[in-house]
Formats: C-alpha cells, sequence, structure tokens
C-alpha cells in the first residue's frame, strides 16, 4: 500500500515530514499501523492517525 504521512515523525536522526509518500505494509492483518523503510534503510512505523492511503488513479 502507498501511504501519505499527515504529521512530521521524528525517529532518532531520521525526519519524515508531512506530505512524503512511501509504499508500506500492515503490520497485522487486522491492525492500521504500517511499517516502511527509511531511505537509510531503517524501518518506521506509522499509526493509522499518522497517514493516509493513497490510490493511484487506476484504482478509483
Amino acid at each position: 500500500m502507498r501511504i501519505k504521512l499527515t504529521q512530521d515523525l521524528i525517529c532518532g536522526q531520521d525526519t519524515f515530514l508531512t506530505g512524503e509518500e512511501y509504499e508500506a505494509v500492515l503490520i497485522l492483518p487486522r491492525s492500521t499501523t504500517v511499517e516502511f523503510v527509511a531511505n537509510s534503510g531503517k524501518k518506521v512505523r506509522a499509526f493509522s492517525y499518522e497517514y493516509v492511503e493513497v490510490l493511484p488513479a487506476t484504482d478509483i
């Protein structure tokens, strides 16, 4: 799934800004928490209130 951050995330030295998009996966099938890989290779988790799912135009 593709996500867009709705708020800034700060994880150690890494900062992820509102509006940035990432390819992410759900942690568990019934969870709304997702995990994505930063450019540094670090895995980052985002909660449902920190992102929105982005749908490609072909999916509409």
